[in-house]
């Protein structure tokens, strides 16, 4: 049975942390630490992947159960780049892997049913696919590597992140559009199981990019700010 009251720290093996939420195996896999780890601890194998512990403990003890008191204050005392590496890493991940995944599924599902409806729910998911790549691509090549220039201090661009916030569009609620779709109006007549299978990765997509979207609207934006800030004072 899982633990989800546990606050993970530096000393705790982290076969044992994985053992307390097995959704931190995805964490593992945004951070390109694989899997192997002996009886190393947290932060032992942190510091093997070249990955700030505290961050990562952060981004655990948040994902897993919303235990970290104080998150702002929290947030403001780590670096920030290693966020931004997480932020990136998940793009990738949510379009190389996730949605391709997800896709091949509902195409598997309709296989043998009705045609009209497999093309309105594909054509619904490949409009979502390509509203998210272009939101994620932006980030990728316009907003983090002006975040990177005003970290390292060598900004000679007038971006500011005023404008991503203002551009910043909510690209989980049409996930859960798409999980009514397929609940409500998608025949029993359907593999059943594949049909649970999709349900559970739409939710828990739901929840990881909801997760994403706090930590880039409530603690990354606001920091940034603070950064911009200052060196305007400067």
């Amino acid at each position: 049975m899982q633990n989800i009251t546990i606050v993970f720290k530096k000393s705790m093996k982290m076969s044992d942390l994985i053992d307390s939420d097995y959704r931190l195996l995805l964490l593992l896999n945004r951070l390109n630490i694989s899997l192997g780890f002996g009886e190393k601890s947290v932060d032992a194998v942190c510091q093997e992947n070249n990955f700030d512990t505290n961050c990562f403990l952060f981004l655990a003890n948040y994902q897993s159960n919303k235990s970290i008191t104080d998150i702002q204050h929290t947030f403001e005392s780590l670096p920030l780049a290693p966020f931004l590496h997480y932020l990136k890493n998940s793009h990738h991940y949510f379009l190389d892997q996730r949605l391709p995944n997800i896709r091949r599924k509902l195409e598997m599902v309709f296989e043998s049913s009705d045609k009209r409806l497999q093309n309105i729910v594909l054509n619904f998911f490949d409009n979502y696919t390509k509203e998210v790549f272009e939101h994620m691509q932006y980030e990728d090549e316009v907003v983090f590597p002006y975040v990177y220039s005003l970290i390292n201090e060598d900004n000679l661009d007038q971006y500011s992140i005023n404008i991503f916030e203002e551009r910043h569009n909510d690209i989980e609620g049409k996930m859960n559009d798409l999980k009514q779709i397929l609940m409500k109006y998608v025949s029993g007549t359907t593999d059943q199981i594949l049909m649970v299978n999709i349900l559970m990765e739409l939710y828990m997509s739901e929840e990881e990019l909801e997760a994403h979207t706090f930590i880039e609207d409530s603690l990354v934006i606001p920091r940034v700010k603070q950064i911009e800030k200052k060196r305007l004072e400067k």
